[in-house]
């Protein structure tokens, strides 16, 4: 397996109540194309933002992501809205489906957003919705759907871009034991197969037990 994703020295830190908090204190960490390691650590220890800012939704206060070996910009917001459609899909745990849009809609979107055409979008939103055994819920929407079928949906349009690297926050937190074990299991298989790298947040041992590495987030440092 190949290096697809790496964080570099990153620091994060803000200022609360006339007080400097220091969230992040130079975090290291690579991930290899196929593999799964899952991050774990106590509630407030900052493992949303470690995946927000490696999603590049957040900005670092100092340190480098790259893919591929190609460190991806992090000052310009344009720039990281790009490389987050280009290069990551993003898992969260309570789903963040448009409710307007119906699950083969909220697939689509980010091949849309990356300029392909609607046929072939709902093409491949359709196929990966398939897959994820939703053949007949592509045009509900997300409030007609189990708690279960919109996590699918979710993986399903973090997978369809087919990216590089897959952050997952809590995937499994709002799903009963077997949806999650379920859901669980989809995820890490189908973005193994796409040969991705993945990173997920998670309390859920069963899940962390699924992964293929296992790091620590204690006092803003990996472990």
């Amino acid at each position: 397996m190949s290096e697809r994703f790496s964080l570099r020295g990153i620091y994060h830190s803000f200022d609360q109540a006339g007080r400097r908090l220091e969230v992040l204190k130079g975090v290291d960490l690579s991930v290899k194309a196929g593999e799964t390691v899952a991050l774990l650590g106590p509630s407030g220890s900052g493992k949303s933002c470690l995946l927000h800012i490696a999603g590049l939704l957040e900005k670092p206060s100092a340190g480098e992501i790259l893919v591929n070996g190609r460190v991806l910009p992090t000052n310009d917001d344009g720039a990281r809205t790009r490389g987050r459609l280009q290069h990551i899909g993003f898992v969260y745990q309570f789903h963040n489906l448009l409710p307007e849009f119906s699950a083969l809609e909220n697939v689509m979107l980010p091949l849309r957003l990356r300029g392909q055409g609607s046929g072939a979008a709902r093409q491949a939103a359709g196929d990966i919705l398939k897959t994820l055994g939703l053949t007949d819920r592509l045009g509900h929407l997300p409030a007609q759907l189990s708690g279960g079928e919109q996590q699918r949906v979710a993986i399903a349009r973090a997978l369809v871009t087919r990216p590089d690297v897959v952050l997952a926050d809590e995937p499994t937190g709002s799903l009963d034991g077997a949806n999650g074990a379920v859901i669980a299991e989809l995820l890490i298989d189908m973005a193994r197969d796409a040969q991705a790298a993945v990173l997920l947040a998670t309390h859920d041992q069963t899940l962390a037990a699924r992964a293929d590495r296992v790091v620590q987030l204690h006092d803003g440092k990996l472990h």
